[in-house]
């Protein structure tokens, strides 16, 4: 699942076992439109003392910066005092605020600004709504939608196991020193001079 780390500002694919409920919830799906049985492949001990009995909300374990923009935009003004379902962590309230601020979101008392009101529009991570609205000041708009979509799908690289070093060569024509940015609109550019081939 995915877990945001506040203290890196990172979010990272972590695996962990399912919860009690989640494989409750599971072993009822066999045999719900017809005989069926369950089989878990983990131990009795496993279940009651490795799994939690519920799985750990969303809300608690990833990134609120778009929560955040979202809830300002609303007109919430006290993100602490809110009355969530299941609280997120402060710290990590505390960091998507922060976050929000340097990206000129919020201004010196957490309200939101003209520039944040703009950024709630778009259906995007702050950071990204940020960069597209930037990039009309700097006539870089189609390469930054560009960017923006490339990074909202899962990675264009395809790399096999048994293909591995013959698909990282084809991958390093692409590399840009500049970073993944730049590299993946090259990716981009490439597959639109191929005229979108899908082959290519």
């Amino acid at each position: 699942q995915k877990v945001f780390n506040p203290k890196g500002g990172m979010d990272s694919l972590v695996v962990i076992p399912i919860s009690q409920a989640a494989a409750k919830q599971r072993a009822g799906r066999a045999g719900r439109t017809g005989p069926g049985k369950c089989y878990r492949l983990y131990t009795e001990h496993a279940y009651k003392n490795e799994m939690l009995g519920s799985s750990v909300p969303e809300i608690q374990r990833t990134n609120l910066g778009n929560t955040v923009l979202m809830l300002k935009a609303m007109g919430v003004p006290d993100l602490l005092g809110f009355d969530f379902m299941d609280p997120p962590p402060p710290q990590t309230l505390y960091m998507a605020m922060e976050h929000l601020y340097a990206l000129g979101a919020l201004d010196d008392e957490g309200m939101l600004t003209r520039m944040g009101r703009k950024m709630a529009e778009f259906p995007l991570e702050p950071a990204q709504s940020k960069m597209v609205i930037a990039s009309v000041d700097f006539g870089c708009s189609d390469e930054i939608l560009t960017i923006t979509a490339m990074l909202s799908v899962q990675s264009v690289f395809y790399r096999p196991k048994e293909k591995a070093s013959q698909a990282d060569q084809k991958k390093a024509k692409f590399h840009q020193a500049e970073g993944d940015h730049l590299t993946l609109l090259t990716v981009y550019e490439a597959w639109k001079n191929s005229k979108f081939s899908n082959p290519w």
